[in-house]
């Protein structure tokens, strides 16, 4: 197994990503290239329990609170599930009063609310342990009242005193130290070599873009390294990949006579800077040294499914991004590659043979390089355990 070093950004690097993405607007991670399994086991390997759509770490306390609350009380289970709803629809306002502005999870539907926290958490409070109950939610409602506490790990902390009790009550995002300790405690338990948990034991949370520019990467363990620069390596190379596709969509849409053409013109001009830029910073990345067979079995410990025609699309991108010495914007056999892959896992909707699909292409699909939930997510996680007080 050989060993894969960190490879260093310095500012301007991180400058010229920021501006490609920019470039934008708002980033798009929609996985055009069929490459979520990948993205998703790395970040299931560095940190388990989480997802994009999390927003602060307490949500892992605030839903077993709720539904404990809920659960105990002795009535019908569609009356638990309601109650359950109707505290978490009282948590907005009652962050709100704390003061809490950013995260809070539904802020604006408030109780015309879809995707409660619940949801959004329901999968990684499994992961970490928190939840016993392996059934759904609704499922959750139907244990007895006298259990319902046994649904949770022992040492769940108590929940605050008249905890969503009044019309009054103001909640934060800030932990305790004894529930910062519950969670940390969770996380060695459920994920004790996982870069998650050895990041949740650093006294102070650092601050940066990608996880791989962390100040302190070449202290970690081996393995967390190890794992940290395959992502950087896979976000980084793909990344290529993403913007030709979006480039040769550019082209596409501006070769269509109509009022769409400036529109197309605009983008080929941006994505062809783009990948000017981006064949400059893969210079560095020292592809030949980079082992897949690693990278496909270790992903494979999280059992997300990498299917052969994946890899063998990573596997051939490396290839051509080496042949063309990252030119891979004039390169006929790259963009041969990308625009198979797309039809492949599209058919007749893929935007190369679909006019309509290309159409309504927004000028971005799935541009943005992998962070893996790093950003904001995990750090964020890692500030509110960091800062518990």
């Amino acid at each position: 197994m050989s060993f894969l070093g960190w490879i260093d950004f310095d500012q301007a690097d991180r400058d010229r990503t920021r501006r490609i993405i920019d470039l934008f607007g708002q980033e798009d991670t929609r996985d055009e290239l069929g490459l979520g399994a990948i993205r998703d086991g790395l970040a299931d390997l560095m940190f388990p329990g989480t997802s994009t759509i999390q927003t602060r770490l307490r949500y892992m306390l605030f839903t077993p609170w709720i539904y404990r609350m809920a659960g105990e009380r002795n009535i019908s289970a569609a009356g638990r599930r309601d109650i359950a709803r109707g505290l978490e629809i009282l948590l907005i306002d009652a962050l709100q009063r704390g003061g809490e502005t950013r995260g809070v999870i539904g802020s604006e539907a408030r109780e015309k609310l879809k995707r409660l926290p619940s949801d959004v958490y329901w999968a990684g409070l499994w992961a970490l342990g928190i939840r016993r109950f392996q059934g759904t939610r609704n499922a959750c409602f139907e244990v007895p009242s006298s259990e319902a506490a046994t649904l949770w790990a022992p040492g769940l902390p108590s929940h605050p005193e008249n905890f969503l009790q009044s019309d009054e009550a103001a909640v934060r995002f800030a932990l305790t130290q004894e529930e910062a300790g519950f969670l940390r405690d969770r996380l060695v338990q459920a994920a004790p070599d996982s870069l998650f948990t050895y990041l949740s034991r650093q006294q102070t949370a650092a601050e940066c873009d990608w996880v791989w520019l962390h100040p302190d990467f070449a202290s970690w363990p081996e393995r967390l390294r190890r794992i940290a620069t395959h992502a950087e390596r896979f976000s980084r190379l793909m990344h290529g990949a993403a913007l030709l596709y979006n480039l040769m969509l550019a082209e596409e849409l501006a070769a269509i006579q109509g009022e769409t053409v400036a529109i197309g013109k605009e983008k080929v001009e941006a994505y062809t800077k783009s990948l000017d830029a981006w064949r400059e910073e893969i210079a560095g990345l020292a592809l030949a040294d980079w082992s897949l067979d690693d990278l496909w079995l270790l992903v494979e410990q999280t059992g997300h499914t990498v299917t052969t025609q994946a890899r063998r699309f990573v596997e051939s991108w490396r290839m051509v991004t080496e042949q063309a010495a990252g030119n891979v914007r004039i390169d006929a056999q790259a963009r041969s590659l990308v625009r198979q892959r797309e039809e492949r896992l599209k058919n007749r909707k893929s935007r190369f043979i679909n006019g309509s699909a290309l159409r309504s292409w927004n000028g971005a699909s799935g541009v943005a390089p992998f962070n893996y939930r790093w950003q904001p997510v995990v750090s964020d996680h890692l500030k509110d355990l960091a800062d518990a007080g």
